[in-house]
């Protein structure tokens, strides 16, 4: 007899993040995109919500079309190129590209 196809829901996704301890899956690495750049997407590490923190802390940040960024989220995503970073609330990414912090050069080589 066959196996039943696996269905994907939000409790299986959310299974394997936890299963794997890792904030998203591969596989769903492996779809994401930067809207603003089409580049894939990696885990922020903590040394750059760090930097980002202190930067927020320091002068403030703004989101790509200028607006004060009210708070840093302790998760989120960066893009390939270094580029753009996407805050994650509560497990789910903002991947709206007016939303994303543009990342100074010194970023880049830090993600």
């Amino acid at each position: 007899m066959a196996s039943p196809a696996r269905s994907i829901t939000i409790q299986s996704i959310m299974n394997e993040v936890s299963a794997n301890d890792n904030l998203f899956p591969e596989w769903i690495l492996g779809i994401l995109r930067c809207p603003n750049s089409g580049t894939s997407l990696a885990v922020a590490s903590e040394k750059l919500i760090g930097q980002l923190s202190d930067r927020y802390k320091q002068s403030g940040l703004t989101n790509k079309i200028g607006r004060s960024v009210l708070e840093i989220p302790t998760q989120g995503l960066v893009s390939k190129d270094g580029r753009w970073f996407y805050g994650v609330h509560q497990g789910i990414p903002c991947l709206l590209p007016d939303e994303a912090i543009e990342l100074d050069p010194k970023f880049n080589s830090e993600s």
